[in-house]
């Protein structure tokens, strides 16, 4: 499974806050920065999804 952040994500932190395992704010270049490249941990796929549902504007995406 791959995780992927939309353009319009609007970088308030709450992903980090709650799953700093597979996100970072980086401040510095204004974004949410991904932990994993390509397809992340089968152990953390559970995490993706409720990171997903838990998104305030619905910027993450699986596939």
């Amino acid at each position: 499974m791959k995780v992927d952040i939309q353009d319009y994500c609007i970088r308030c932190g709450l992903c980090e806050d709650l799953y700093p395992v597979l996100f970072h704010l980086n401040i510095e270049d204004d974004k949410i920065d991904l932990k994993y490249e390509g397809d992340i941990p089968a152990e953390l796929e559970d995490m993706a999804r409720e990171a997903r549902r838990d998104c305030a504007i619905a910027a993450i995406f699986l596939s």
